[in-house]
């Protein structure tokens, strides 16, 4: 692999981000160039399990894997940590596509060949409820690394040089600190991994009271939060307030009471444990 890139360990890579944000084309082009890789994708695979099962699969043969999905919340992310924890030494990567929702929004509409999402309305309603919904990893998610990626920093194309120097950007992140469970609970502090503003090209976060840094690094107080509100916005669309925690109904499913009518009508799979329309 990537042995210079991984020290020859196995990686589970979950991509975060918003529907549009750029997350599959980066998925395939790493299976490409990368091809330990297995590109695990929900639109391709059917549901959440065979993505589960898929990935599991993979990892007992030694390759690393992809999760391509948009991840958006702590329970999503959390099957996929707790996956990567049944194979002892495998690393948790995480890289956030962290690409504004009017951007999403530009690309949503002139998509085509979508294997799920046919036209542009039903993309853009999906949006909506996904931003909406969107709580960025926090650094006791239990992960390893972290990094984000902006829209001037993701290629149309890319190549097996681009695709090494963002794994190795991945690779060299300051280590998290994994908590000690891994669980699908959401966090309660409504400012804690949200999308902080940064002055480099890219912003990582460090473990349990390391903070967060952006470019020369400012630490975790209270106007580095502001800041987060701020850019939080431009992600999501939504006004700047607190995130209220979702109930668990909401933490299981990603979508409130209801609302798996709705995606099972995008997925045309209501048994879906996520309830979530095939993005």
């Amino acid at each position: 692999m990537t042995e210079s890139i991984s020290a020859g360990k196995q990686v589970v890579l979950i991509l975060v981000g918003l529907i549009g944000s750029g997350k599959s084309t980066f998925a395939q082009a790493l299976e490409t160039h990368f091809p330990e890789f297995r590109r695990c994708n929900q639109d391709d695979l059917g549901d959440r399990r065979q993505v589960e099962y898929v990935s599991r699969e993979a990892l007992r043969n030694g390759h690393s894997v992809c999760i391509d999905r948009t991840n958006f919340d702590p329970g999503q992310r959390a099957h996929w940590i707790k996956i990567s924890r049944e194979f002892p030494g495998t690393l948790i990567w995480v890289i956030v596509f962290d690409t504004p929702k009017d951007v999403c929004a530009t690309r949503l509409r002139t998509r085509t060949g979508h294997p799920t999402i046919t036209n542009p309305q039903d993309a853009l309603s999906i949006l909506d409820r996904f931003s909406s919904q969107y709580h960025a990893p926090s650094e006791d998610e239990g992960y390893d690394r972290i990094i984000y990626l902006q829209p001037a920093e993701q290629g149309l194309a890319y190549s097996h040089s681009s695709l090494a120097a963002i794994l190795r950007r991945v690779r060299d992140a300051p280590s998290a600190v994994p908590p000690p469970s891994v669980g699908p609970a959401v966090s309660q502090h409504p400012t804690r991994g949200l999308p902080y503003s940064r002055g480099g090209s890219f912003r990582w976060t460090r473990g349990r009271g390391g903070g967060h840094y952006t470019g020369g690094g400012f630490g975790s107080g209270s106007s580095a939060a502001t800041r987060g509100m701020n850019r939080w916005e431009a992600f999501s669309g939504q006004s700047q307030k607190p995130v209220a925690p979702p109930s668990p109904r909401q933490s299981e499913s990603g979508f409130a009471p209801g609302a798996e009518l709705v995606a099972a009508e995008h997925n045309g799979n209501s048994a879906d444990p996520d309830g979530l329309p095939k993005v």
